[in-house]
């Protein structure tokens, strides 16, 4: 470090452990002196605009971090062909065939919900990729984004658990 009171040394990395730090140290004061989490829709508007121009400053992590971003990808290629089959299939047929339904949370999937909402449809591997899955028919089923999301890389069975014993606290 340049300085002896300096709080961080400059670095890319060590700067944006410490402005994570510093908000996760103001969201537990807020939330002490208000008795509940800061709420974006309390001044949405101006959280917008300052996204918009957040975004617009900084760079995309993957400009940033071209090696780690083409590893990630390359595993991601690796996983998806290491489990492709010879079956041919939309996301349209899948839906169909769970009729529309969530088999996540077993509520109904409007088609017309666009991404990147929650409730819009995707598909969702019941054993991942990432666990030795396929890419197969068999192995898909209709989902939410926002279940399929939350459901992540967890087997179906753990991830039911997960979610019943939220629901219990």
């Amino acid at each position: 470090m340049l300085s002896p009171r300096a709080k961080q040394c400059g670095q890319p990395d060590c700067r944006r452990r410490f402005n994570a730090d510093r908000m996760r140290e103001w969201n537990r004061a807020y939330r002490k002196e208000h008795g509940a989490w800061y709420s974006r829709k309390n001044f949405g508007d101006q959280q917008r605009q300052q996204d918009r121009l957040r975004r617009a400053d900084g760079e995309h992590w993957r400009r940033l971090y071209p090696a780690a971003a083409a590893a990630s990808d390359a595993k991601r290629r690796t996983l998806v062909q290491q489990a492709r089959t010879d079956e041919v299939f939309t996301p349209a047929d899948v839906h169909a065939r769970d009729g529309w339904t969530c088999q996540l949370c077993r509520l109904p999937i409007d088609p017309d919900v666009a991404w990147p909402h929650p409730q819009s449809p995707s598909v969702d591997h019941v054993i991942p990729l990432s666990r030795g899955g396929t890419h197969a028919l068999s192995n898909v089923q209709s989902a939410h984004l926002g279940c399929n999301s939350s459901k992540g890389d967890k087997l179906i069975e753990v991830a039911e658990a997960l979610r019943s014993k939220a629901q219990t606290q």
